[in-house]
């Protein structure tokens, strides 16, 4: 193993090659989900844009008078110049502008009333129920840095702001084809010695999860010629190439090879488990990525790797993933050597201490230990055994946990 790389060392050398993309574009905001931003985003107007009610009740110049009478009712959307005095006040309802005068909002539940006449029941401190202008946002300030990969929050909060478009990087236009004599396509006829092919429909949502624009380049047989050619022609017009399978050493695996005679081959082999067999490089300005043939290995692959780098080509800021400790609830014994994403599940006991156990079944070609799992339980490499009741630490597949 002296020759592969561990995974810091192959992001690390990986991202060093990487050129984000810096081509702009103006996008109306339903359309900017998950799109990067090329450029800050500066507040136009203050939020509030003026002094409001936080809720139904009265507004008043404060004084230790507990009576007063109802001179006006301002609703949401109405704009009152008529001033308030010390024995007056006005009827006012949630988000509506504090009329001149008033410096405090008592809450309906504080008062009795009796026609035009409001006795209040509750003392109320002065400025209380009452959001200030640009208590929120100030004019001027920067909203999101470029590089920031916008949210379905962010978009409510820009939209709230009169904003309804943004310039934002074009998205990174990847190709992924799978290869293998021993695949076929879903839905078609198989042969006895055949299997159907998985990787490209999950990689291809995880590429749309990152805001890719995917081509489906389709099933390839193991042919240098045409796995060459097909490589060469995507190059052509794809920012990203991701194969999978062909990456080892047999006599069929034509990808590396492939990769050599038409660009640079940057990187191959990582100290991973599962996902050792696997290619980085270029054609020109083109990266590739070699994925591994089997699919839980492809699947890890893209996760740890892939994944930050398209991160990267996109200008964005590349996220870190969630890690979390956890308690193991069944000991762990493995063959050190190589840093290891076993699939697992975890859950909260009545402590609030997060409880994890690796599935039983955790080799590569079994797609179940990643339906059946809700992390990924991560052992360093030179973890050989691990006790009951050890701390570990998972990566949730959903940051919702």
């Amino acid at each position: 193993m002296a020759n592969w790389l561990s995974l810091e060392e192959a992001l690390e050398q990986a991202s060093s090659h990487i050129i984000p993309l810096s081509d702009i574009e103006n996008v109306k905001l339903g359309v900017a989900f998950k799109r990067v931003l090329a450029a800050d985003v500066v507040a136009p107007i203050d939020v509030p844009p003026w002094n409001n009610s936080a809720m139904d009740g009265y507004a008043i110049q404060h004084t230790a008078n507990p009576t007063r009478r109802v001179t006006q009712t301002i609703f949401a959307g109405q704009l009152s110049e008529t001033p308030i005095g010390e024995n007056d006040c006005a009827r006012i309802m949630t988000g509506a502008p504090i009329p001149p005068g008033a410096d405090t909002v008592v809450m309906q539940e504080n008062t009795e009333r009796d026609g035009d006449t409001i006795r209040f029941v509750h003392d109320t401190k002065p400025g209380a129920n009452i959001r200030p202008r640009a208590g929120d946002i100030a004019t001027g300030d920067v909203l999101f840095k470029q590089g920031h990969s916008l949210t379905a929050q962010d978009l409510m909060l820009l939209s709230s702001i009169g904003i309804s478009d943004v310039e934002v990087l074009r998205k990174p236009k990847v190709a992924i084809v799978a290869t293998g004599d021993e695949l076929t396509e879903p839905g078609k006829a198989i042969a006895p010695h055949q299997i159907f092919e998985s990787h490209r429909a999950g990689i291809t949502a995880k590429l749309h999860e990152l805001g890719c624009d995917v081509t489906d380049a389709g099933l390839l047989k193991d042919d240098k010629e045409v796995i060459s050619k097909t490589f060469e022609s995507l190059s052509k017009n794809h920012d990203l190439v991701i194969s999978s399978g062909g990456v080892s050493v047999g006599d069929a695996d034509w990808v590396k090879p492939a990769l050599s005679a038409l660009g640079t081959l940057h990187l191959w082999k990582l100290a991973i488990k599962p996902g050792k067999p696997f290619a980085f490089g270029q054609f020109g300005s083109c990266y590739f990525c070699g994925l591994p043939g089997n699919p839980v290995s492809a699947f890890v692959t893209f996760d740890q790797i892939v994944m930050p780098l398209i991160q990267a080509l996109r200008g964005g800021t590349a996220k870190q993933k969630l890690t979390l400790p956890a308690f193991l609830e069944t000991p762990v014994k493995r063959r050190s050597g190589r840093k290891e994403f076993a699939r697992g599940t975890f859950h909260t006991d009545e402590n609030g201490e997060l409880r994890v156990s690796l599935l039983k079944k955790q080799s590569s070609s079994v797609m179940t230990s990643l339906t059946n799992a809700n992390c990924y339980v991560v052992l360093e490499a030179d973890c050989e055994a691990l006790a009951q009741g050890e701390k570990v630490f998972i990566q949730p597949f959903s940051n919702e946990c």
